[in-house]
């Protein structure tokens, strides 16, 4: 808890300021309690939207928590050729990512919709239209790398922050009644928080999954023609991508986007756009 606190105070000079003058405030008034300093860091996190006060230890914990009630919820693809294919290109991506030192799990989910999302901890979803709808293995690239950026950005993490603030880290820490903390978690599920970023999360985790792929030697090249897809299939089923964009930029800025950022990069051989095992996936999924 020390160091997640002395972390606002060294980035966030002003928040600590802030909370001090509160807690004098309070002193003299003889209302010190943690709910008023819950209250206190929501309103200043309001400000300073792009705060997080969580360690790695604690986002894992808050993570493995939501995804015990979110798998509940939804309907998984187990065929093993599938699912051992995702995890093999996620876990390539993740070793070359900005964020390799904590654990993720790869989830193949059978829901209709293209979509795919990324749950605080390591945790990242796909779904088989997504899978269908990419035509070479670096659009999938680009599309896994793009969620390990929301990891990597900790985005999910700062909505919490703001919505919360120091209130859940109470929770978290002081370790409160179980049962209080999963009614939280249920809440936050519900609300679909976790997902609902700012378009500029969105343009970083655009700008790490360019350049994942391209660490990983897989082209880049396949987010630019992803988004393209995007942008024609969003004139002809805009219901099936509803999920996907509801908070993204629109796709003709992102294709700007990354072809610039593409343009920048150094050259380098032996990127790989596609390979047969992806496709052999591709065809196995598309039979069922």
């Amino acid at each position: 808890m020390h160091y997640s606190i002395k972390t606002i105070i060294r980035s966030t000079p002003r928040i600590a300021f802030t909370v001090a003058l509160a807690f004098i405030l309070c002193l003299c008034t003889g209302c010190v309690n943690l709910s008023t300093v819950g209250n206190v860091g929501n309103t200043l996190l309001d400000e300073f939207g792009d705060v997080n006060i969580f360690t790695d230890a604690e986002e894992q914990q808050f993570g493995k928590e939501f995804v015990a009630q979110h798998d509940k919820q939804v309907t998984f693809h187990t065929d093993p050729v599938v699912t051992n294919y995702i995890n093999d290109l996620g876990q390539t991506l993740v070793r070359y990512s900005k964020r390799n030192d904590i654990p993720y799990t790869f989830k193949v989910v059978a829901t209709k919709g293209v979509n795919a999302y990324a749950v605080p901890g390591g945790y990242i979803y796909v779904h088989l239209d997504l899978i269908r709808m990419a035509k070479t293995e670096s659009e999938l690239a680009a599309v896994l790398g793009h969620e390990i950026g929301h990891i990597v950005g900790r985005h999910s993490m700062k909505r919490l922050t703001k919505a919360y603030g120091i209130e859940i880290v109470k929770r978290l820490l002081v370790k409160e009644d179980a049962g209080e903390f999963k009614k939280l978690v249920a809440d936050v599920l519900a609300a679909g928080l976790l997902f609902k970023y700012s378009r500029d999360d969105e343009r970083e985790s655009d700008f790490y999954g360019v350049q994942n792929a391209y660490d990983a030697g897989i082209s880049p090249e396949g987010a630019a023609t992803f988004f393209d897809t995007l942008r024609e299939m969003q004139g002809r089923e805009p219901s099936s991508l509803e999920l996907m964009l509801s908070t993204h930029p629109a796709s003709s800025e992102r294709v700007r986007n990354v072809r610039g950022q593409i343009s920048g990069l150094p050259p380098k051989s032996g990127l790989r756009a596609d390979s047969s095992r992806f496709q052999q996936v591709k065809r196995r999924i598309s039979s069922r």
